[in-house]
């Protein structure tokens, strides 16, 4: 059981608050009201850019966010902290990913910049054997949103990177990237249901999920003890491993419950809710 000490909360989102094809289920959106009408602050901590964020977050009460894998994070609407990409990185980074055909995206804080591969798959140019789920999104996500550019209107002295997401289409490649990219970056690889496909993730380690819980509770003048993150990828690994409490999702990367405190029920089940319900904070 825990204390009645005022706690801050960490959820991402996919995989954790938001099922693939379901959305936020309703029964999800009451639980986080309660904890924040016990007192509680509710935080969201995703890959996602700030400019990526899911509709379904539009009417969730939260107290803040962290966006970009942990290099962006907001109080109440407000910026509090930014870390980007040094340009030389980003431009050395994805002359390594085009001269290995990858798709790559630069994602900045308001805008995306897309590699000359990813739009020609995202517009239909370029047809591949199978959709994983990170290539439906994308997808879906060209057709809706504006803030997609082409990677050579990126400039140097432009739009701040603090992250930059991949898909490599041969197996020996990953662990080329691993060896080269590990210096600067954590990379970061999630299932797929196919294995013509590896989505990935390249996260300063300077600036991830896990350093933006701890300036997030310094900010907040809390103890590390008092925070309980829930998460489900890879990209989650160093908040489960730095809060008070790291809750991984049954859904969730068979590697990262080796470093649980707690592991739910998976999305589908409403994990979340019944987590919260053990921990008496609803």
């Amino acid at each position: 059981m825990y204390n009645k000490k005022r706690k801050a909360i960490f959820f991402d989102i996919d995989g954790t608050l938001l099922a693939s094809g379901e959305g936020i289920h309703e029964s999800v959106r009451e639980a986080l009201k309660k904890v924040r009408n016990h007192g509680h602050q509710i935080f969201i901590a995703t890959g996602r850019a700030w400019c990526c964020l899911p509709e379904e977050l539009q009417d969730v009460e939260l107290d803040g966010l962290i966006a970009s894998a942990g290099s962006d994070i907001w109080f109440h609407g407000q910026n509090v902290y930014r870390q980007s990409l040094s340009p030389d990185l980003i431009e050395h980074t994805c002359q390594i990913l085009k001269e290995m055909d990858a798709v790559y995206l630069l994602e900045g804080f308001d805008r995306i910049y897309v590699s000359e591969k990813a739009q020609r798959i995202l517009l239909g140019k370029e047809v591949l054997p199978n959709d994983n789920p990170e290539l439906v999104r994308w997808k879906k996500y060209f057709r809706q949103k504006p803030n997609l550019y082409p990677i050579e209107e990126w400039t140097p002295d432009g739009e701040k990177v603090p992250k930059i997401t991949f898909m490599l289409f041969q197996k020996e490649q990953v662990e080329k990237v691993k060896e080269i990219m590990s210096e600067h970056f954590h990379v970061v690889f999630f299932p797929a249901a196919y294995d013509d496909f590896w989505n990935g993730e390249l996260i300063s380690r300077t600036a991830d999920k896990g350093t933006a819980i701890q300036k997030a509770a310094e900010l907040l003048h809390i103890g590390i003890e008092d925070t309980i993150a829930f998460g489900d990828s890879m990209n989650d690994y160093e908040m489960i491993e730095k809060a008070g409490c790291g809750v991984v999702m049954a859904n969730g990367d068979e590697y990262l419950k080796t470093i649980a405190d707690r592991i739910c029920e998976s999305v589908q089940e409403d994990g979340v809710v019944r987590e919260l319900e053990r921990m008496h904070l609803i």
